[in-house]
């Protein structure tokens, strides 16, 4: 007998949806891929549905589904799986930046994931496998922690990148000067935790230096300057306080 095949639906069109419709491997058989206003006509008889579309649509489309038999799931990190309607449902949650620009191996890509039935669990371990890639089971509570702590890593301090870009290219510096220092400090969470890695005038308070850089930037930047700054230092407080009371 031969490997059973799952019929999969992959509604959305952004950038976890790309991923996804290129990643997905055998024993899973992509019948229908395409957004809110894709042409395929959805099946009702697939083994699963993924629901990869903004945050704010997802009860939307599952709402389209409540129909069918099969496992419905999200994509999404903030958004509990009760807010699908049908009764097997769960999370299949990657935890990645992804771009449609970039295309990243799959085996870069965990997957956090939820089911209502202990069944639909090994279902989306399968699913994660057929990428190359793993997947670790976790409930809606934490994985809303585990989101918000990626848009701190990722998402601000991609931001921080960008804020770096304008003010280099305002005086005539290439972005790429950055990226030796971008790659080690990435490189030192391998083997340090960030409180050991930070560096920088806002550890030791050197009010000379932060009172020059501050004089540089706008008022917008320079408050996030001041309030970073202090977060800086106010961590390397209690760090040194943490370590005095150790016996």
């Amino acid at each position: 007998m031969g490997t059973r095949t799952y019929r999969t639906v992959l509604i959305g069109a952004g950038n976890v949806a790309s991923f996804l419709s290129r990643s997905i491997g055998h024993p899973f058989e992509l019948t229908c891929v395409g957004g809110r206003n894709r042409t395929c006509q959805v099946p009702q008889d697939a083994d699963l549905y993924i629901i990869a579309v903004s945050d704010r649509a997802i009860e939307s489309v599952s709402e389209e589904l409540k129909d069918v038999a099969g496992l419905v799931v999200h994509t999404a990190g903030s958004v509990p799986m009760d807010a699908l309607s049908q009764g097997r449902r769960g999370v299949f949650y990657p935890l990645q930046t992804l771009s449609k620009s970039r295309r990243i191996p799959a085996s870069r890509v965990p997957f956090y994931i939820e089911a209502s039935r202990e069944e639909d669990i090994a279902l989306l371990r399968k699913l994660a496998e057929s990428m190359g890639s793993h997947a670790e089971p976790m409930d809606s509570e934490r994985r809303k922690y585990l989101h918000l702590a990626a848009v701190f890593c990722c998402n601000f301090v991609n931001r921080l990148y960008g804020i770096t870009a304008e003010l280099l290219s305002g005086h005539g510096i290439p972005f790429s000067a950055m990226l030796p220092l971008i790659h080690e400090t990435a490189d030192k969470m391998d083997e340090l935790l960030p409180s050991e890695a930070q560096t920088g005038p806002a550890v030791r308070w050197d009010e000379a230096v932060m009172s020059a850089q501050e004089a540089l930037l706008d008022d917008k930047n320079r408050t996030l300057y001041q309030l970073l700054s202090q977060s800086i230092h106010d961590d390397k407080l209690r760090s040194d306080k943490d370590s005095g009371t150790r016996l």
